[in-house]
C-alpha cells in the first residue's frame, strides 16, 4: 500500500488523503479544508463544494486518474437541500459522472463543515 497527501491539501496527522492498493486509490472525504486545515466559505455552500471538489481533482490528479475513473463516490451534505447544490457544482468541476454513488446527511466532523466527498477510482487504466 502507498499513502500520499499531495502538495495542496491539508496533511492530517490521523489519515492520509490517498491510500493506493492494487488498482484502487481510496481517497479519502475532501472537505472545504485549505492547506493549513482551516474551512474555506464557513456557512456557504457553493464555496464549499468548489474547494471540497477541487481537493478530490487535486487527489486524481496526485494518482494520474481522471474524473472518469472514479467507481464509486460518496457524498456527504449535513442539509438534504444541499445534494442540489453538490451535484451543480460536481458537474461544473468535475464532469457528469455516471459511477455508483451514495448520499448521506449527517452532522461531519467540524460543525463549520458542510460537504464532503470521498472517492475510489480504478487505476488500471494508467
Amino acid at each position: 500500500m502507498e499513502f500520499i497527501d499531495p502538495p495542496g491539501l491539508w496533511k492530517s496527522p490521523r489519515y492520509a488523503n490517498i491510500v493506493v492498493a492494487g488498482e484502487f486509490a481510496f481517497i479519502a472525504g475532501q472537505t472545504a479544508f485549505d492547506e493549513q486545515g482551516n474551512v474555506v466559505g464557513v456557512g456557504d455552500i457553493d464555496a464549499q463544494c468548489e474547494r471540497a471538489l477541487q481537493n478530490l481533482m487535486i487527489c486524481l490528479r496526485a494518482v494520474k486518474a481522471t474524473p472518469q475513473d472514479i467507481v464509486k463516490v460518496t457524498n456527504y451534505v449535513t442539509d438534504r437541500a444541499y445534494l442540489a447544490r453538490l451535484v451543480e457544482a460536481r458537474n461544473r468541476i468535475i464532469g457528469e459522472l455516471r459511477t455508483a454513488s451514495t448520499a448521506v446527511v449527517s452532522g461531519l466532523a467540524r460543525d463549520t463543515l458542510l460537504v464532503e466527498v470521498d472517492a475510489i477510482a480504478h487505476l488500471g487504466r494508467r
